[in-house]
C-alpha cells in the first residue's frame, strides 16, 4: 500500500519553504556585495551571524577570513608576477607568490645564472614589480655582462670585452642595446654585491627597508640571494647548523614580515657518483628545508659528464653536447607539481630556453628508460 510519508511528517512544504525564505532573509543581513567587486562577499553585519555580538575568538576568526579573501583577490588572475617561464609558473599555478625559493644545486649548474635570468624576465614582463639580485661571490663587474649577454644572445666575453669586438659592428650594436635596456630596467631592477651592503641578513633587512620605503606601496619585491651559505650575522656568534637554522628562521622571516619573495640559490653536499639530487643532500641543514615554500634541485648531466652525458641538446653554432638543466620540484607549497621541467641552457651567453612539454616529456623518458 501507498505511504503518504510527506503527509504523515511533522515538517511539511510550508515549513521548508518558509526556513528557507529564513535562511535567505538572514543571509542578506549578514553578507554584501564588495562595492568595488560584485563577484567578492562581506560580512556587513557580524552580529546577525547568531543573532547575538561576536565573542573575541570568533572575531579574531572572522578578521583572518576577511584577511586571507582580501588577499586572495588582489592576486589577481595569475596569482603573481610572471617568471616568463610557462611551465614554471604551471607548477606553481601562477606566477611568483609571496615565500621562500630556493635553488639547489651543485657548483657549475647553472643556478646563478638561471636566477639572474628569472628576476631579469620577471622585471620586465610585469608591472609593479622590483627585482634585486644579490651576489656575494661575484662582482657586478662579472653580474652586469652575462645580464648583457643574455639579454642579446652575445657571449658574455663580447659583453665584458667590448674592445676586442671593435672590428665586429653587429657584436657592439648588440651589445650597446643591451646596455640600453639595462638602462631603461633600472626602476625595476638592481643588482648589488657584497661591496654595496656586506653579507649580513642585518645588512640585508635594511636594505629591504629602504625598498619598501622608496618603492610605491602596491610593488611586489622579489629579492634574489646569491648563496644563502654565503650569508652572515652581526648579531650572534652561531656556529654550523645553529648558524644555519638562524639564517633560515630569518630570512623566513622577511617573507611574512615584508610579505615579499625572497629566491635562494643554495649548495648541496658533494654527490657521490653520477646520481641526481634530493633534499637530503642539502648543506648543514634541514631547517632551510622546512622553511621554503619552493624548493628546485638543479641537474646538468653534460656538466659531469660531457660528451658522455645522455641528457643533452644540439645548438647549430656550437660543436659539443649542450647542456639541459633538469630543475626538479622536490618542495612545492605553491601548488601539486612535483616533477620536472627541463631548460635548454646556452652557458656562454648565460640564457636560457624553457624546453616545451613535448620535450619535457622526451627528456623525463631518457631518464627513466636507463
Amino acid at each position: 500500500m501507498w505511504n503518504n510519508t510527506a503527509a504523515n511528517s511533522p515538517i511539511n512544504f510550508q515549513t521548508i519553504l518558509q526556513q528557507m525564505e529564513q535562511q535567505i532573509q538572514t543571509e542578506q543581513n549578514v553578507f554584501v556585495e564588495d562595492p568595488e567587486n560584485k563577484n567578492q562577499i562581506r560580512v556587513a553585519n557580524p552580529e546577525k551571524l547568531y543573532n547575538r555580538e561576536l565573542n573575541p575568538i570568533e572575531s579574531q576568526m572572522l578578521r583572518k577570513i576577511e584577511a586571507v579573501d582580501n588577499y586572495s583577490w588582489k592576486r589577481g588572475k595569475t596569482g603573481g608576477p610572471t617568471t616568463g617561464f610557462p611551465l614554471f609558473d604551471a607548477a606553481i599555478e601562477g606566477g611568483i607568490q609571496p615565500g621562500l625559493i630556493v635553488l639547489a644545486a651543485s657548483p657549475n649548474v647553472g643556478k646563478s645564472a638561471f636566477m639572474m635570468q628569472m628576476l631579469k624576465q620577471i622585471s620586465e614582463k610585469n608591472e609593479n614589480v622590483f627585482c634585486e639580485y644579490n651576489s656575494f661571490d661575484d662582482t657586478a663587474f662579472e653580474m652586469l655582462p652575462r645580464w648583457i649577454a643574455c639579454d642579446q644572445h652575445i657571449t658574455i666575453a663580447q659583453a665584458k670585452n667590448p674592445e676586442r669586438f671593435e672590428d665586429q659592428p653587429e657584436i657592439l650594436e648588440k651589445r650597446n642595446e643591451g646596455l640600453k635596456n639595462l638602462y631603461r630596467n633600472i626602476h625595476r631592477f638592481s643588482l648589488r654585491d657584497a661591496l654595496d651592503g656586506g653579507t649580513s641578513v642585518e645588512s640585508m633587512e635594511e636594505r629591504i627597508k629602504e625598498l619598501k620605503m622608496y618603492l610605491p606601496e602596491d610593488t611586489r619585491i622579489i629579492i634574489g640571494i646569491d648563496s644563502f651559505y654565503d650569508l652572515t650575522t652581526e648579531k650572534r656568534n652561531l656556529q654550523d647548523k645553529a648558524l644555519w637554522d638562524y639564517l633560515a628562521q630569518t630570512v623566513k622571516g622577511w617573507v611574512e614580515e615584508y610579505d615579499i619573495t625572497v629566491i635562494c640559490t643554495a649548495h648541496l653536499r658533494k654527490l657521490n657518483g653520477n646520481r641526481r639530487p634530493t633534499n637530503d643532500d642539502l648543506k648543514e641543514t634541514n631547517r632551510l628545508e622546512y622553511e621554503a615554500n619552493l624548493i628546485c634541485l638543479l641537474y646538468n648531466e653534460v656538466g659531469i659528464k660531457e660528451e658522455g652525458a645522455d641528457i643533452y641538446w644540439l645548438h647549430e653554432d656550437e660543436e659539443t653536447k649542450m647542456p639541459v638543466v633538469e630543475v626538479k620540484f622536490s618542495k612545492n607549497k605553491f601548488g601539486s607539481f612535483k616533477g620536472t621541467r627541463f631548460y635548454e641552457f646556452i652557458p656562454s651567453q648565460s640564457y636560457f630556453v624553457e624546453a616545451s612539454l613535448e620535450a619535457c616529456k622526451r627528456y623525463a623518458a631518457l631518464i627513466h628508460q636507463r
